[in-house]
């Protein structure tokens, strides 16, 4: 059994400013000595979730911390990670207490085993840990998240990162991703990448010479910026954002902004407004703002967005807060189009409108925001039919287009794409006698 005299106390009451300050969550490798901090929460607060930044730091602004030091030299992380997973539960039972966070970095084995003995046991217990990461990471590690021990993982990234389906699992599972970048070794690409994905590593880091910065730019730079931030901006000490993620869940702190004025904060899709307009019917600017967007989807060339814009038989549009969020469009194919297809697939579109252009600022995804566009503009079509392109290297999209009762008619290909596309319709247009 594990006394309080083996432990260092650290109380975190203590404050400068109301800022919360804890000096001994430095991220460090340690061969032989490896930290867990017992956290004691605060009690929880009824404003469930919190309207105001002051709200949202009473989730943690109370509580004890000790810091135990365990000597991992005799065996490690081995026998399967129950060792280390045999201590937390004692430090549990003798201090009462579930919450723990680890701030020293296991490598992906070590984690693999602890996750291993976790899944196996499941404890009573909440977690966060760190782990180095890389691009040779073992991919049987992803199927080992499912466990609601884990509320966050912090992963410190020491070469290429692994796709984006690893964070995804983990994701998937309710686990809160934070990631740290050697801010040297980031490239804008990657920072774009990782920004563009805010539902699958929900924040994100980059250190440089021992300082830290936390990014701040919004993932659609043509576009008009969304108000305010996100909630982890201001709350990300790794303590303070384990203890908020634990009390609200990932979504909710996920969804959670400050607006402008610094204090209040708004849930993303509280709000939602849904606009069908044609274009020559849409407010001044907001053509060039659904432009940005579609251009800053990145799924489609820029080349003919206005133009085909200009001439679509419909455009939809959502907005929260004043700023255009998602869109999509019928537009009316051109003849060259019409012609081509028709003369690789024998299918005659003409009179048919093509529902695309569908863009959703990566904060929004997941809202069924794309879902309820595609649907009211097809409820808008009149006696028009409707069809929809899709590249065949595109499943995701093609999962989409499933479950929304779109079927694949015919396929052809692209010289301007340079890959085979196919021609997607509702299942209830498809004249079976035109495709046969």
């Amino acid at each position: 059994m594990v006394s309080r005299a083996d432990a260092k106390i650290v109380d975190y009451r203590h404050r400068s400013s109301n800022r919360l300050r804890i000096a001994s969550l430095k991220t460090m490798t340690v061969a032989s000595s490896f930290s867990i901090l017992l956290i004691q929460p605060s009690p929880e607060m009824p404003a469930m979730p919190p309207s105001t930044l002051a709200q949202a730091k009473k989730l943690f602004s109370a509580g004890s911390m000790e810091t135990h030091q365990w000597d991992a030299r005799p065996d490690g992380f081995t026998n399967g990670g129950r060792r280390l997973l045999d201590l937390l539960e004692r430090l549990s039972a003798s201090h009462d207490t579930i919450h723990f966070l680890c701030p020293d970095e296991m490598d992906p084995a070590q984690l693999k085993n602890l996750l291993m003995a976790i899944n196996e046991r499941r404890p009573r217990l909440r977690l966060s840990l760190c782990s180095t990461i890389d691009g040779c990471i073992e991919p049987e590690i992803m199927d080992m998240g499912s466990d609601k021990a884990i509320v966050q993982l912090q992963w410190h990234a020491s070469g290429p990162l692994p796709n984006f389906e690893f964070f995804k699992a983990f994701s998937r599972a309710g686990i809160w991703n934070h990631l740290v970048l050697n801010g040297g070794d980031a490239s804008s690409e990657t920072c774009r990448a990782i920004a563009s994905h805010p539902n699958i590593i929900h924040s994100w880091e980059k250190t440089h010479a021992g300082d830290r910065s936390f990014n701040l730019n919004e993932t659609y730079g043509q576009v008009p910026p969304l108000p305010g931030r996100p909630l982890w901006h201001s709350v990300n000490d790794p303590v303070n954002r384990f203890l908020l993620v634990d009390r609200l869940t990932k979504d909710q702190v996920l969804r959670l902004r400050v607006d402008n004025d610094g204090e209040r904060l708004f849930t993303i899709g509280a709000a939602l407004k849904y606009h069908f307009l044609p274009p020559d019917r849409l407010p001044d600017g907001y053509l060039e703002e659904i432009c940005a967007m579609v251009a800053a989807g990145g799924t489609v060339a820029a080349t003919h967005v206005r133009f085909n814009l200009q001439r679509a038989h419909l455009i939809g549009y959502v907005q929260e807060k004043g700023v255009i969020v998602g869109n999509s469009s019928l537009k009316n194919p051109r003849p060259e189009y019409i012609e081509a297809v028709q003369r690789q697939t024998g299918l005659d579109l003409t009179g048919f409108v093509e529902r695309g252009y569908t863009s959703v600022r990566p904060e929004y995804r997941g809202l069924g925001i794309g879902t309820r566009l595609l649907e009211e503009l097809t409820q808008r079509a009149g006696d028009r039919r409707i069809f929809s392109v899709i590249a065949e290297d595109n499943p995701a999209t093609k999962i989409i287009a499933l479950r929304n009762r779109t079927r694949k008619v015919a396929t052809y290909f692209s010289e301007k794409a340079g890959k085979t596309l196919g021609i997607w319709m509702p299942e209830w247009m498809i004249d079976t006698n035109e495709i046969a």
